[in-house]
């Protein structure tokens, strides 16, 4: 994708229903406001759990499927499938009992294992390799460019006379 369609698309927010807490898939389950406390259904345990509604809200982390994870990272859905087929990349966390991949469920990725895989795509060179074996890649996103494709930033750019845009600002949110 083109940097300046990139830096224009719409932010992913993640999954609204499922979440990643503690490592397990998770999904609201009862909320009670007076007492602070609310009940999540961890799928992969396939149990109710109870946790305070502030640590909740602190710990979690969004969640992403494959299709939500190649859009960040400007690739293609066939190209992660092959991507985590030859072990570069790690498979998702299915919403099943184990967190196990299945036919017709659909699977996750946390928003750190969603950098994670930025980092590796960014590592890998594009294309037939070079003789001084340095690295290209020019179609990964850049950290912030991606930060802000999340929604935990703003990512500010200026056009250069030769065309190329160029970060000049970040915050985050």
């Amino acid at each position: 994708m083109d940097r300046e369609l990139y830096n224009s698309a719409p932010v992913i927010p993640g999954s609204k229903r499922v979440w990643f807490l503690n490592g397990c898939l998770v999904r609201k389950y009862h909320f009670s406001q007076a007492n602070g406390i609310m009940s999540v259904f961890n799928i992969n345990k396939n149990q109710i759990e109870s946790c305070l509604i502030s640590d909740f809200k602190r710990k979690r982390l969004r969640a992403y499927t494959v299709k939500e994870t190649a859009s960040l990272v400007s690739r293609h859905t066939k190209h992660m499938y092959r991507l985590m087929h030859q072990g570069i990349i790690p498979p998702p966390m299915g919403a099943t009992e184990n967190g196990v991949r299945t036919w017709g469920v659909r699977a996750y990725y946390s928003e750190v294992e969603v950098r994670e895989i930025r980092d590796i795509i960014a590592s890998r060179h594009m294309g037939r390799p070079r003789k001084d074996g340095l690295i290209t890649n020019d179609k990964t996103p850049t950290v912030q460019e991606l930060t802000r494709r999340l929604g935990d930033g703003i990512l500010t750019y200026t056009k250069k006379a030769n065309g190329d845009f160029v970060p000049i600002w970040n915050e985050s949110i």
